[in-house]
């Protein structure tokens, strides 16, 4: 039940972040779905294994696939998909909790948060990259007319 909770939660919160910069209309179901199913990647896969890096680079590979595919039926930059997709997975919590390290004085939590953060921006560039690197026609969907 929770998960599917977190689904629906970050369909919304990336429509919100999609019409705040100017997806068009008729594109903000997909935007959200592309960010709701990175999130539930990362969260299933979180959940089984506790481990936050792999679960990052797994939901970055998957939501990168769908926008690649979602561009070539919706005939619309994979960007778009792209970006609200990899929002929820954006390593916000750990650059907080590095700024307060910082703030606190305690150098070693700051270091920690920073590196975690780090890992988390390195894998979801990674995982997008190796899939952003294959040709579009790989995601080619005939289109019925």
């Amino acid at each position: 039940m929770e998960i599917l909770f977190q689904f629906v939660m970050a369909f919304f919160a990336c429509v919100a972040f999609s019409i705040i910069f100017n997806a068009p209309r008729k594109e903000l179901p997909f935007c959200g779905l592309s960010g709701s199913v990175s999130w539930g990647v990362y969260f299933a896969i979180n959940q089984i294994f506790s481990q936050q890096v792999m679960a990052t680079f797994f939901a970055a590979l998957v939501v990168t696939i769908l926008c690649r595919f979602l561009s070539s039926i919706r005939l619309a930059p994979s960007t778009m998909y792209h970006i609200a997709g990899i929002l929820p997975l954006v390593p916000g919590m750990n650059i907080y909790n590095a700024m307060s390290g910082i703030l606190s004085n305690d150098l070693l939590y700051c270091f920690g948060q920073g590196v975690m953060a780090l890992k988390l921006a390195a894998v979801i560039a990674i995982g997008s990259i190796l899939v952003l690197s294959l040709p579009q026609t790989m995601f080619y969907v005939k289109q019925k007319h």
